[in-house]
């Protein structure tokens, strides 16, 4: 895992801002009490955390950049994360089509957006 994934991803989760190449996270309030938590790449956030819960979005981009972000992320939460097998994703071994899908327990998923 890169330098930078795994500083993003321990910023990500202690809910503090961090800012390196073109990575960000961002952690404050949005017109409300609840503090959100963002990890972009490239001004595209990947990853959002709100209290316990985490989603995740390719936003369209299957690169291996966002690939090795969200894995860094991932393999941190003890998940088996993503892999890529004939142009195809498959987050913890199930197909993914890249859309926000809420981590749930036990390796589980699903998609916030039926």
């Amino acid at each position: 895992m890169r330098k930078i994934t795994q500083l993003a991803v321990k910023k990500f989760l202690n809910h503090e801002n961090f800012r390196m190449g073109n990575t960000d996270v961002w952690s404050g309030y949005e017109c409300s009490l609840t503090r959100i938590t963002r990890l972009s790449l490239h001004g595209n956030d990947i990853a959002t955390k709100v209290y316990d819960t985490i989603k995740i979005d390719n936003q369209g981009w299957f690169s291996n950049t966002t690939k090795e972000r969200l894995n860094g992320l991932l393999h941190s939460l003890g998940r088996i994360g993503i892999q890529q097998k004939n142009y195809k994703w498959y987050l913890d071994g199930k197909e993914w089509n890249g859309e926000e899908v809420e981590l749930l327990k036990n390796n589980e998923w699903e998609y916030t957006h039926p």
